[in-house]
């Protein structure tokens, strides 16, 4: 088990929140959390294993924070995406975002920038492709650099 998967766990429930409501009957969380096929090919070198209770904690920390702080979150990307409107963005490519700046900016724990980042760009690649991963990996760096 590792942070990729509740990263691609929370993931899937950030991006389909967006388009079901919480008591949408065809819609269960509970259904992306307990899938297992989650491909584990891609996981960087350095991503440390999780206990299954560990990477679910994580997976709840980032959900309940990406969504306490979407207005916020959502913000920094626009003041980083110069001639982007957000609403316009892939939801994929927005919500991959959110999840990585949840990190940078409330962290559940101190990771290194440069996992953060090389996971965004991972989940970029697995679910929206090489540009989005380029997009991802420009708005992300800038904000980075931004903080320095």
């Amino acid at each position: 088990m590792s942070r990729h998967k509740s990263r691609q766990q929370a993931l899937e429930i950030l991006f389909s929140r967006e388009f079901h409501d919480e008591n949408d009957i065809q819609y269960s969380e509970n259904e992306i959390l307990e899938d297992d096929t989650a491909a584990v090919d891609d996981v960087p070198a350095d991503e440390d294993e999780l206990s299954e209770q560990d990477e679910k904690k994580y997976c709840q920390y980032l959900i309940e924070t990406a969504t306490a702080h979407k207005t916020e979150l959502d913000e920094v990307i626009r003041s980083f995406a110069k001639g982007w409107d957000i609403s316009r963005m892939n939801r994929t490519d927005r919500n991959i975002m959110r999840l990585a700046l949840c990190e940078l900016m409330y962290p559940g724990e101190q990771l290194p920038v440069s996992i953060i980042l090389n996971e965004a760009i991972v989940l970029a690649k697995e679910y929206s492709g090489q540009k989005s991963a380029r997009f991802i990996n420009g708005i992300l760096g800038a904000y980075v650099r931004s903080r320095s």
